[in-house]
């Protein structure tokens, strides 16, 4: 019960500190800065909401990344690991935001034994769509 409960103070501080820093769902083009897109925000919350616990395995790192695609220098998160676990501590499901390297790409992954409708089992997603 003390692990429980010491995970769910853990990941109310972690939820905080990233809608505090990341409060933009799209690229704000006055300060050239982003956050994770809607549909990761909406996962996150759907996944919580669901009852699964969230932890923050590596900590969201942003720093200024050129694209040439847009002829920007934008604030990227590019590197991160939220884990989803079930009430029987189970892994469930990842959103991994990279490795350190500028890039918009980020990978969604999940235990297709528990989610069978989409058995892919992982997904590629642009953090800026």
């Amino acid at each position: 019960m003390e692990k429980i409960k010491s995970l769910i103070i853990i990941t109310c501080i972690s939820v905080s500190i990233i809608f505090s820093s990341c409060e933009k769902t799209e690229i704000n083009k006055e300060n050239n800065s982003c956050c994770a897109n809607s549909e990761i925000h909406q996962m996150r919350m759907a996944m919580q909401e669901d009852g699964y616990i969230e932890v923050e395995s590596i900590s969201i790192e942003k720093i200024e990344c050129y694209f040439e695609a847009w002829d920007k220098t934008i604030i990227t998160p590019v590197a991160g690991l939220f884990n989803y676990y079930n009430q029987n501590n189970d892994w469930v499901a990842s959103i991994d935001f990279g490795d350190g390297n500028c890039d918009q790409w980020g990978i969604k992954s999940w235990d297709t034994n528990i989610f069978p409708n989409n058995p892919e089992g992982i997904l590629e997603f642009s953090l800026f769509e």
